[in-house]
């Protein structure tokens, strides 16, 4: 059984963890349980895995009124948990943090199911925190979450990430043009839209040596397309939505995105230089604090929200675009974080704390 979701960042490695877990033999078969307002309720079907449902909300980042009422939802909530642990019986129960997670897993350890998380940030959510103490096995993403879960014992997987990224190859150009790639997540991100529009002004001098591909995110690619098309990137590629984004990530030389766990290990896995900008309103920050890990490998350069600026933003990709060598290094530094068997590294771990084995 796994249990999480909320968003992209949760849900897509979680189903990697659950194709391989399925993989190695044909009689097993995996269970999600999720909030009906959460990613999960379209993805997790699609990718072909049942899914159930409880009724949790967010105890951070919210007002009064939607604490309180989604602290009352609790109980409600870890009794459905309770009664899904036991009309499955899962062999081993994983959580990979969201709303659901912590009622799942608390249900399931007071059940006597083994249980286990798989942390992707570096700087863990509050249900993990809050129950890694009493999971039976604790995997994370980067070696900076150990201590805040107080976990001396947690394994260093890395997050899962499909294995196209890792086999991804530059495409070969006859021009000596460097290539720019932004990218805010599925539904884009007005912040990097709005300081990248802003730099097209500063990064002009480069035009003859910059091609520009930006997902702006459905809600305001007409306003962005509009924004390139007055500057002297008039032929750069805008588009709401990049599928599939390995490849744009390969051609890339330099990519400005967010700091989300996933948005780091796909272009990691790459292989290429990043200026990230983590999101100001991320749980506990943690945006940030996957971006400072990075950054202190020598694979990004991190720009805060309160940093940002068009002219700081071009100032810095003006930097790295004039040196080559500094991106491939760079690149090269980012992709010792990450590892191709991440996934295999965490049903590893399942295996070995499943009650059946």
């Amino acid at each position: 059984m796994i249990a999480g979701g909320g968003t992209g960042g949760h849900i897509y490695p979680a189903i990697a963890i659950a194709q391989e877990f399925m993989r190695r033999d044909g009689e097993r078969r995996v269970v999600f349980v999720g909030t009906e307002y959460g990613l999960e309720k379209t993805i997790v079907p699609k990718a072909g895995f049942p899914l159930e449902f409880i009724s949790v909300g967010a105890l951070k980042g919210k007002g009064a009124s939607d604490l309180i009422r989604n602290l009352f939802r609790l109980p409600f909530g870890f009794i459905q948990a309770w009664r899904i642990i036991g009309k499955h019986r899962p062999n081993v129960v994983l959580g990979v943090g969201g709303y659901s997670s912590g009622p799942v897993l608390l249900a399931a350890k007071l059940r006597g199911f083994p249980t286990a998380i798989h942390e992707q940030n570096a700087f863990p959510g509050l249900a993990n925190r809050a129950l890694a103490r009493w999971m039976k096995a604790v995997a994370i993403a980067f070696p900076d979450a150990a201590p805040r879960l107080r976990r001396k014992d947690a394994v260093v997987t890395g997050n899962p990430i499909r294995a196209e990224f890792f086999q991804a190859q530059r495409r070969q150009t006859t021009d000596n043009r460097q290539h720019l790639l932004i990218f805010g997540g599925s539904q884009g991100s007005h912040v990097l839209n709005e300081a990248m529009t802003g730099a097209l002004l500063f990064l002009a001098p480069l035009r003859e040596r910059l091609d520009i591909v930006h997902q702006t995110g459905p809600k305001e690619v007409e306003q962005v397309r509009a924004s390139y098309q007055a500057s002297a990137f008039a032929n750069a590629r805008v588009v709401p939505y990049l599928d599939p984004i390995v490849n744009e990530i390969a051609a890339a030389d330099l990519v400005v995105c967010r700091a989300g766990a996933m948005s780091i290990g796909d272009v990691a896995a790459v292989g290429r230089a990043a200026i990230l900008v983590p999101f100001a309103l991320s749980a506990d920050n943690h945006q940030e604090f996957n971006a400072r890990t990075v950054e202190r490998a020598g694979g990004a350069v991190v720009i805060t929200e309160a940093q940002l600026t068009p002219e700081k933003l071009a100032n810095t990709i003006t930097e790295l675009i004039a040196d080559p060598e500094r991106t491939a290094r760079m690149g090269a530094a980012a992709h010792a974080l990450v590892s191709a068997d991440a996934t295999k590294k965490i049903v590893d771990l399942l295996e070995k704390i499943d009650r059946t084995e």
